[in-house]
């Protein structure tokens, strides 16, 4: 198969997928998997129009990527132009000087790999903001990847755990503790498992506090509610809402709360690219990707019997 011998390529590539395939059980596995899955996704609300061309194959401008990788990481990005060139770049940044407000002060300190440099906001460059307040959206990322990986490690322990549900094994001695582990390990495989030493005999098993254990169904539930949420916290109705269950009411109401959510990020991104437009003379614009543009053919037609017979 392809990946198969993808992997058996001696290749740096092939040994970070085999190295994956060994960890990929433990919370950090799992945790990197949703920081970078969830990252992805939020990347993907906004589209940004006429921001770059492609002259002999070269990219002239700024690939919307660029844009909000630094809206998201840091919560504002600068635009400008590099000295000695005439295309527009973009910049991690800071502010510094001092304004009126704590939070609006008139330089910005860019830069890049290959550049470093002080700029005064309005004159040569443009900030960018994420939202009104410039809050960045890695938290928010953080936050649901945290609670993902431990969802998805109990998960995991509790399939495993239903293959042999007979309590913590303690080992007297390393060799007890060698044979148990290689048993447990050939259970996590799905392999048929025997404790070797026959000093195991006399080994105690140590039974777990019940009221704590969960059901494979709810944790898979909960995995559910967890990105439901997080797209919720985005502006995104989640796939996994029944509307039949909601009257329309209910529906409006979730939808005007999804909207506001949206409403300041997208704003504030408006105002950036007219900002970009007067200073620099592009034609930048960007708007809400059509695939969760809450439009009249995303409103619920009509309410299911069983919910109007409520």
């Amino acid at each position: 198969m392809f990946l198969t011998s993808y992997i058996n390529i001696d290749s740096e590539e092939g040994k970070e997928i085999s190295k994956l395939a060994r960890e990929s059980c433990t919370f950090n596995a799992f945790y990197e998997y949703w920081r970078d899955e969830l990252f992805e996704r939020i990347m993907r609300l906004f589209v940004w129009e006429n921001t770059y061309t492609l002259e002999d194959n070269k990219v002239v401008g700024i690939k919307p990527k660029e844009i909000e990788q630094r809206l998201l990481l840091q919560g504002h990005c600068g635009i400008a132009v590099l000295p000695g060139e005439t295309e527009l770049t973009a910049f991690f940044g800071n502010f510094y000087g001092v304004g009126k407000y704590l939070d609006e002060k008139p330089e910005y300190m860019v830069r890049c790999p290959i550049y470093a440099g002080s700029r005064k906001i309005g004159e040569d460059i443009v900030v960018i903001d994420n939202n009104a307040i410039r809050n960045p959206a890695y938290d928010l990322v953080h936050h649901y990847a945290l609670l993902l990986a431990h969802n998805e490690v109990t998960l995991i322990d509790l399939m495993v755990n239903a293959r042999d549900a007979g309590g913590i094994p303690i080992a007297a001695t390393e060799k007890q503790k060698q044979s148990i582990a290689q048993y447990q390990g050939k259970i996590f495989n799905g392999q048929y498992g025997i404790v070797t030493d026959i000093g195991n005999l006399g080994i105690n098993y140590v039974g777990t506090d019940r009221k704590t254990s969960q059901n494979i169904v709810d944790v898979w539930q909960t995995r559910d509610k967890l990105l439901k949420s997080f797209y919720s916290d985005i502006g995104v109705r989640s796939a996994f809402e029944k509307r039949s269950n909601s009257v329309e009411a209910e529906v409006e109401a979730d939808t005007s709360l999804l909207l506001l959510n949206l409403a300041d990020m997208i704003d504030s991104r408006e105002k950036g690219a007219e900002a970009v437009n007067d200073m620099f003379g592009t034609n930048w614009s960007v708007h809400i990707a059509e695939e969760i543009n809450y439009g009249e053919e995303n409103r619920v037609e009509e309410v299911t019997e069983d919910v109007q017979d409520r």
